[in-house]
């Protein structure tokens, strides 16, 4: 058995990780401790959630309606299916496109592709940040902690161990808004604000005045996330920058798709709507909304067989996060490298 550090591909954290293989199976997926970003945690989605890399179904050989073929003739139909469609193209990208592939995507779309509708899978509504921005070990100091629209649990769990870290061992007071209940509730001392879906803004702006903020005694980290679609995220943002110019405190949006911000900085990654494309490239998992009834040509770039790709044109194989080389900015900005610990047998392609 041989291992091979690298980064974990299912949230926005970036947690280090050692991926372990035998037999050019991935058997084990234990932390690697990196004290800026996870302080050797990971989550049960990181430890657990990789056994598809080893599916007996995994597409291996390219296939054009339902048929075998050779990468040439495939790729040369996917070109013939998507040329000249402008905006009657859709693309749904994965959410853990590395920074590589969404800069060499880039030039397709201010080339060949312009013009096309681009979605990302997974992203939030939020925009790319501004400035410097709270780090996750800045959690670790602060005297005050704000989270926004998001459940830190389910959205980025090792962020979430390191707010409770720092209000139960660090005695941090901790601000929540939401409109529900969420794992931080379980300190009885979270000051929980339950607000109407849609006015986490107003709230915001609420806070310069309350008793936590009033003398908070040292750093503020303000986190948010994007309620799910519920909050409108260009008032949200700007309401959290104000607070924090406010107080003196940091700002952290809280990006669930693994390189969502990577992918910002490279200008792919999408909010359009794909309703009304003739033509649609789905590179990973379909697009979260299903396969627009107005799609009359659909490649279908995965590691995996689904349903929604059945009747795919052309299907291309795909690598997995266990077969990839390259490198994912995550939430607080900093750039990690993948790498593979299970080589691209032919006829699959990197």
């Amino acid at each position: 058995m041989t291992h091979t550090e690298s980064i974990c591909s299912k949230c926005a954290v970036g947690c280090n990780v050692t991926l372990w293989q035998r037999r050019g199976q991935l058997v084990r997926v234990t932390s690697r401790e990196n004290d800026d970003i996870d302080e050797g945690w990971i989550c049960d989605r990181g430890r657990f959630d990789y056994t598809d890399v080893n599916d007996p179904a995994r597409l291996r050989t390219p296939r054009i309606a339902g048929v075998k073929a050779t990468w040439a003739d495939a790729l040369t139909a996917v070109a013939r299916g998507i040329k000249g469609k402008g905006p009657k193209l859709g693309i749904s990208l994965p959410k853990d496109i590395t920074n590589e592939e969404a800069f060499l995507f880039r030039r397709l779309l201010d080339g060949p592709l312009r013009g096309a509708k681009v979605k990302m899978h997974g992203r939030t509504a939020l925009p790319a940040p501004l400035g410097a921005g709270l780090r996750i070990k800045d959690i670790d100091d602060a005297r005050v902690i704000v989270v926004v629209a998001s459940d830190t649990e389910d959205d980025v769990p090792i962020v979430n161990l390191r707010i409770k870290k720092a209000v139960s061992k660090r005695g941090a007071k901790l601000i929540v808004i939401h409109p529900d209940g969420v794992d931080l509730d379980r300190d009885p001392r979270t000051v929980h604000i339950r607000n109407a879906a849609g006015s986490a803004a107003a709230e915001v702006r609420k806070l310069a005045s309350h008793d936590l903020l009033q003398s908070p005694g040292g750093p503020v980290a303000i986190l948010y996330g994007d309620g799910h679609g519920s909050e409108e995220m260009a008032d949200l943002a700007k309401s959290c920058l104000e607070l924090a110019e406010k107080v003196g405190g940091k700002v952290m949006p809280l990006y669930r798709a693994t390189n969502e911000r990577g992918a910002l900085a490279a200008g792919v990654a999408g909010w359009d709507s794909l309703d009304g494309v003739t033509a649609l490239l789905s590179w990973g998992p379909p697009p979260t909304a299903g396969i627009p009834s107005s799609v009359k040509f659909l490649a279908s770039w995965d590691h995996l067989p689904r349903p929604a790709n059945e009747k795919a044109d052309v299907t291309l194989p795909a690598t997995t996060f266990a077969q990839r080389q390259g490198s994912y900015t995550n939430l607080e900005g900093t750039v990690q490298f993948l790498r593979p610990p299970i080589e691209v047998d032919p006829p699959l392609k990197e």
